[in-house]
Order: structure tokens, then sequence, then C-alpha cells
């Protein structure tokens, strides 16, 4: 007889799943099962071509073994069997005696005691009788997979195969001996490091202790238990996103990683960071630390987004629990940033219906609100009245469209914006918070709100490659009090230039009377070392965060990637970065950025932002004759310029029109951020809205 077909060891099956006993878990019962319901179990493995198992004793010694059959369809008593695989030898089977079958869909059995009414090497045929016994025990599956790679590591030795299944508490994987190795090399005393992937594509990886071991030369499988249930994807936050309870209750799908299944859960809670489902215990597909490369989200029957996530903890039953689910926290990864902001829609609305997130705008009601709050100002509109229907189409495509390189938040009722906040991605990993206004009257916190709506979208989804938000930046004027109060207050609170920085620049044009050019220096294109000595320039003077928002860092300034989302999203930027050297020396770099007209109102995503390193040697005039050149040769309009250290003009009476205070945060210092709003807000409440706008 073939030794796959009679195993001692092979429980009955249910297609690609089996179950396994385990020792941690308890309780059993049993229950009789009527003839037409033992009918419906075996068509519906039929269906499934899935087997059953024939029991065989003993007549001497009382052991049993188990033959795999595949059922017929089944219309009453009669059932008729096909051994799988096919063919037996009858002769081994002298010595036994068939009991009937046992039927198992992984977490309960069906025992029926058939009578034999035909045996031979093809099949068995057995008669049913009105009822058999079912024994359900709290079992978690185990769930066969297929084309799972599996490796393990153990003190500098790599030993590869396969996953042959799982369940929520281990994993058991068949390994090959290595090419001039051994499987004795295995401690099966010693933790092992667990690498599970598909392709090139990792799936799982954790320490794990090996629970069981079989005694294999050329192949042995090992039971892998996890030495910890939960993973820490990032680092404890103080201030977590905010979990809501939606209804109705989202529901999340994806195929199983291990299995290729398809696994729907409920949502019982979301966040912008992630979720959590529950399932029953005796079911669980969901092991701490897994990846699934893609998961959906939908709100009733609506799709909400498509992310990259893993599991982070499955909370189990306590011991001599009646409860069979267990509760699972899930971590998104990554997710497409119009998949973030269609979320964080969701979630802000659940809380407050007249939030809007990257929703459709009013334009007109959006232009009286700029002009209303005064943030639109006389002399501003007086630089863009001449070319106001330009203006109004970068806005169209910045509000209707939702571009992946803008983000606007609003407080609307009935009709009317009352706050707004807006942040464009401008540079490398960098978003600028900008066009933050309030009206005085109809909703008092309303530029608080806005705020608070840009910064927990921050916080949600700044760990997100594809957000590409290492740090949050804002212009401001110091007059300009909320701002100063604000963002003034997180550098002082955080105490920390590395964590958040200010820093002045001095807002000018270059005169448009051509005066003497000089002709004593040099403009290249900035090189490694030119970015290195700025770096060691602006950290004596500042120490601050404005190279690294600004891409101005060694890594190099231009960004390919960038400029071609912009041209994607059908909008334009450029960047041209010089180094402007006199008498040898690096004495200037400038950092030229070109885009549409009005992406910004006060032209900061359209200038030059200057940083004078040899102040004490370098006159303007050699200054300006550099800008001149170079602004000649790759801008067709004026743009304003943003001087680094403003004191440069103030030493040389140049006159320039204003000050700008250059805010910038890491987002991996958000803590900090949060912590100063809570205490400046809990401080001065009462005059939030006061003056509440900036240039930026």
């Amino acid at each position: 007889m073939n030794d796959d077909i009679l195993n001692p060891a092979a429980p009955p099956s249910l297609p690609r799943e089996h179950a396994e006993p385990s020792a941690s878990l308890s309780g059993a019962g049993e229950k009789r099962v009527r003839r037409r319901d033992i009918l419906k179990l075996l068509n519906y493995i039929n269906f499934y071509e899935g087997t059953i198992s024939a029991s065989f004793r003993h007549l001497e010694h009382g052991d049993r073994v188990y033959f795999r059959a595949f059922p017929r369809p089944c219309l009453d008593e009669i059932l008729d069997c096909l051994w799988v695989p096919p063919g037996i030898s009858l002769g081994r089977l002298e010595s036994y005696a068939c009991e009937g079958f046992m039927v198992s869909d992984g977490h309960s059995q069906v025992t029926v005691k058939a009578e034999v009414r035909r045996l031979d090497s093809e099949g068995i045929t057995f008669r049913i009788p009105e009822s058999g016994n079912e024994k359900i025990s709290r079992k978690v599956e185990r769930h066969l997979c297929e084309s799972i790679d599996a490796k393990i590591i153990q003190a500098g030795l790599g030993f590869e195969g396969r996953l042959v299944d799982f369940n929520a508490f281990s994993l058991r994987v068949e390994l090959e001996a290595p090419p001039g190795g051994s499987l004795r090399w295995i401690n099966p005393v010693v933790p092992v490091s667990v690498l599970i992937s598909k392709g090139a594509t990792l799936l799982f990886s954790g320490e794990c202790a090996v629970a069981r071991a079989d005694k294999g030369l050329d192949r042995r499988c090992l039971v892998l238990t996890p030495n910890f249930d939960g993973v820490r994807r990032y680092k404890p936050r103080e201030f977590r996103s905010q979990r809501y309870v939606l209804a109705p209750a989202p529901a999340a799908f994806f195929h199983h990683p291990f299995t290729g299944k398809r696994v729907h859960l409920q949502v019982e809670d979301i966040s912008g960071t992630g979720l959590r489902v529950e399932e029953f215990f005796d079911r669980s597909v969901l092991l701490p630390g897994m990846v699934i490369p893609e998961i959906v989200v939908e709100i009733a029957n609506q799709f909400v987004l498509k992310c990259r996530a893993q599991v982070l903890y499955r909370h189990a039953p306590g011991e001599g629990s009646e409860e069979n689910a267990v509760s699972c926290g899930i971590v998104f990864l990554d997710m497409d940033i119009a998949d973030q902001a269609r979320l964080s829609a969701f979630l802000h609305q659940s809380a407050d219906g007249k939030l809007r997130v990257c929703g459709g705008v009013d334009m007109e009601e959006l232009w009286r609100f700029f002009f209303d709050t005064g943030f639109i100002y006389p002399s501003k509109y007086l630089t863009i009245e001449a070319r106001k229907e330009e203006f109004k189409r970068t806005y169209e495509k910045l509000y209707l469209g939702s571009p992946s390189i803008a983000r606007h938040f609003i407080i609307e009722d009935k009709g009317r914006i009352l706050g707004h906040m807006s942040m464009i991605r401008c540079y490398s990993n960098s978003w600028m918070l900008h066009h933050h206004a309030a009206l005085h009257d109809g909703h008092g916190m309303a530029g608080v709100e806005v705020l608070d709506q840009a910064g927990r979208y921050t916080n949600d989804f700044h760990l997100h490659p594809s957000a590409h938000m290492d740090y949050l930046m804002c212009y401001y004027r110091k007059e300009n009090r909320f701002p100063s109060r604000v963002f003034g207050g997180v550098v002082r609170d955080m105490a920390d230039p590395k964590g958040s920085s200010l820093d002045s620049f001095a807002y000018f044009r270059l005169s448009s009377e051509a005066k003497d050019e000089e002709s004593s220096f040099q403009l290249f294109p900035a090189r490694a070392e030119d970015f290195a000595e700025l770096r060691r320039f602006y950290e004596c003077a500042s120490g601050g965060l404005a190279l690294d928002a600004l891409n101005l860092t060694s890594a190099g300034a231009a960004d390919a990637e960038l400029d071609e989302e912009y041209a994607r999203q059908g909008f334009r930027l450029e960047r041209y970065v010089f180094s402007l050297r006199h008498e040898g020396r690096l004495a200037a770099v400038m950092a030229l950025t070109q885009s549409d007209l009005g992406l910004n109102l006060s032209s900061l995503t359209n200038c030059v932002h200057l940083f004078v390193l040899d102040g004490e040697r370098l006159r303007p005039e050699t200054l300006f004759s550099g800008l001149r050149t170079m602004l000649s040769r790759f801008c067709a309009e004026e743009v304003p310029i943003l001087a680094y250290p403003a004191g440069y003009l103030d030493r040389n009476a140049v006159p320039y029109e204003k000050e700008y205070t250059l805010w910038v945060l890491d987002t991996d210092r958000s803590d900090g951020y949060f912590s100063s709003l809570n205490n400046t807000f809990r401080r001065t409440c009462r005059d939030a809205d006061d003056g509440q706008h900036s240039d930026g």
C-alpha cells in the first residue's frame, strides 16, 4: 500500500487546511449530528474537492490508521468514495477493520460509525447511519501555504525551505539540507531567526523558538513559535492618532500573504495610522509581525483606501474566557497620497461635519473669504491684479483637482468658509503650511481648528514614504501675532533647533535699474563641497533645520522626482542652485525655485533663497551682479529674493520690503509640537483668533 495513504498521523482535512490540537487550548464538547447535516458537510467537501478520512482499527493491537478518500456527491444514506491517491493494496488491510469515517472542517470533527458496503482498490462505499458525533474544541486552524519561501538563521548558518502551514501561534517550515551542510547543525534549544517571503517580498521576520523538530536528514520539519506577541513598528508617541468607531463600520479586505485566500474582516475602530479588527479565535489568520502587501478598506461599500500594512498585535481571550474572538491591531505602512486625503476626510468629518479635507470648494466663496479675512490686503492685491485670471486658473487646479502636491483644510458652515489652511509639497521631503486665515465672526476657533487639522494630518501620515513629509515649514512675519505665538512658542518650548527652528530672511526685489556690473565673480552650479561649506556656515550661524527643509544639503538640491510629480499634476516646478565665488572664495549660494504663478500668494514658491557666506568681503554690487546674471539666464520674470542672514543687508544699508521668519519642524518630533500647542492655547485661548493669518 502507498505510504502516503496509510498514515496514522494524517488527520482528516478540507482543501488546503487541517486542524492540529494545541496544548494551550482547553474546552471540548460533543453533540449529535443528524444524517441530513452530514450530507450537507460531505457535499460541501466535494464542492471544494476536499477529502475525508476512512478509519481502520487493528484487530489485535487496536491502533488506528487513516486513508484519505474523496466523497462523491451524496443524495441519501449511500456514500461512494474514491481513494486519494487512487489505488490501494488490500493485502495490508487484512488485519484491520473499518470503523467508519471522519470529517473535519478545521475546528470541529465529525465521527461517523458507518457500515462498509464496498471496499476495493479503487474506493469504498459506506451506509451512513441516522447520526454521528461532532467533537468541538477550541483549536486554532492550521492553514496550508503554497509557494512561500522560508529561511532560518542560527548562529551564522542559514537553512532554506518552505512554509508548509501556520496558525496564529506557530509556523511549520520544511527545510532542505544545504549543499555541503547538515540539518543536524540546527540546535533545537536555541532560538532561530525566521524570514518568510514570497519572491522578493518579505512577509514576516522575527525570532522564534523551536517547539518541535523531526529527525530527517535531507529534509526536516520544524514547528516554530514566535518569541513575541506583538511588534513595535514606530517609536512610542505621547500624542497618538485619534481612533474612531464609525457607523456604518468599515470592512477590510485582503488576500492573505501566506495562503492567497481572500480575507474579509469588520473594522472595529480606525485611525489615520491603522485599524483594529476582530476574528474568531479558532479561525485566526493574523500573525503578529506579518506584512500584508495590499489591504483595502471600504465604508458603506465605497472604496476608501488601499495600502500596505502590518499586523502589530493579537490579543487572545484570557484563560477560562468564554469569548471566541481575538482583537488584532494593523498598522498602515504606506498608502497613496490620494488615499491619505480620502481617509483623513472621512475621519475628520466623522468628528465634526464642518471640517473639510481636500474636498470640493466653491471658488467664489474661497476668494471672498481671502478678501474678507484681510489675507489679500490692498498692497498684495495690487501685485496680482494684472494677472488675476492666471491666479484663478491655478487655484481651480489646486482646489478642484486635489493634486498630490497640495492639501487644504477648511471649516465651513452652511456654505460659508470660516477657516482655511493649506499646505504644499514644495521641496523633496518638506511641506509648507500657508494661506492660513479665519473670520473673526461665526466660529471663534476656526483658525485654531484648521491648524489642528493640518497637524493631525501630518501626525497620521508623515511616516509613510509616499508622503515625503520629513519636515513641516511655514513663513510668517513677526508682526503677525498668531503665528509668532504658535510657531515661536513651539521653538521655545522644544528648546532644540534640530527639533524645531526659526530663521529670519530679508525679502526684497532687485532694482530694475542696472548699475555698474561687477565682473570679479564666478558663477557655478553648486557642487558637493559648496553644500558642505554652506552646511558649516549655517550650523555656526543657526544650527537649525532650514537647509534640510529647503533641500540644500550635500545630497543635492535638484529633485527630478518632485519636478516630474508636479508635471504629472499639471503644474510646473524647476530648481537651480548656484555658488557665487569671489576672489577664489565661496561667497554665496543661490537657489532659484520657479513654479506656477500664484501657487503661493506671496511668491514664496517662486523666489531665490540667498545664503551669504562671506558677508565681510562680499560687496552688495558684486552679489547683485551675480544674481542678475543667474536670473537673466534662467528666469523670464522678476522674482523676490529671501536673503540669509538678514543682517547682511542691514550692515550694508540695503533696503528690503519686509522680513520673513522661516519655521521648520522635524515631523519625527511631533510630540513636542503638540505639547507646545496645548500649552499655548491653554494660556491664550481667549484671543487665539486675533490676527489669525500669515503671508506665508
